[in-house]
């Protein structure tokens, strides 16, 4: 008799588990939503979606010559540039370009020489008419070289938001910094 339920009894627990561990076929469950992230790890729940739309600030009192907060400035495009391994830091914030030691600061970040060099060579090439102003900004640091970018007034300054790639990459070998050389209208930042 002991060995009768030694074999049967753990054939019965089995079948219990597995019973218990199957939802319908119309309701589902909450591991059903499974789905691998980057990582290889699993994630459960509804899937969230990152808004392709800059939230816009709430505007508040200004200067009459200010522009309005959350506006979205048009630029030109001077340059951006896209180098391996050159380091740097994402910035929220575009950073003015105007003069040689601004420049100095803002590629003092990267790995040298050759983005250092190549914003310099950007800078340098920039013809700037009247009523603009030359800014740069990190834009990526990453496997993606995002193809330009979105500039949004704020109360901090010049807002930068890479545009959304394409065809992203899961991973690659080493991070690849993308940085934006570009011209605003002067009063966009009066």
């Amino acid at each position: 008799m002991r060995r009768l339920l030694g074999s049967v009894l753990p054939a019965l627990a089995v079948v219990a588990v597995l019973a218990s561990g199957c939802g319908d076929e119309e309701g589902g469950s909450a591991t059903d939503d499974s789905t691998p992230t980057s990582s290889g790890s699993t994630s459960t729940g509804t899937p969230t979606e990152t808004p392709t739309e800059l939230p816009t600030e709430t505007p508040t009192e200004t200067s009459p010559d200010a522009p309005p907060l959350g506006e979205v400035v048009d630029v030109e495009m001077v340059d951006i540039m896209t180098e391996t391994a050159a380091g740097g830091t994402v910035s929220e914030l575009a950073v003015p370009l105007g003069d040689q030691a601004a420049v100095d600061e803002f590629t003092a970040q990267f790995e040298p020489p050759r983005l250092p060099g190549r914003v310099n060579e950007a800078v340098a090439g920039a013809e700037v008419p009247d009523g603009m102003l030359l800014y740069g900004a990190v834009i990526a640091v990453g496997c993606d070289a995002p193809p330009g970018l979105q500039v949004v007034t704020s109360e901090a300054g010049l807002q930068v938001t890479a545009a959304k790639v394409p065809s992203p990459h899961v991973e690659c070998f080493a991070p690849m910094t993308t940085v934006a050389v570009f011209l605003v209208p002067a009063s966009a930042v009066a």
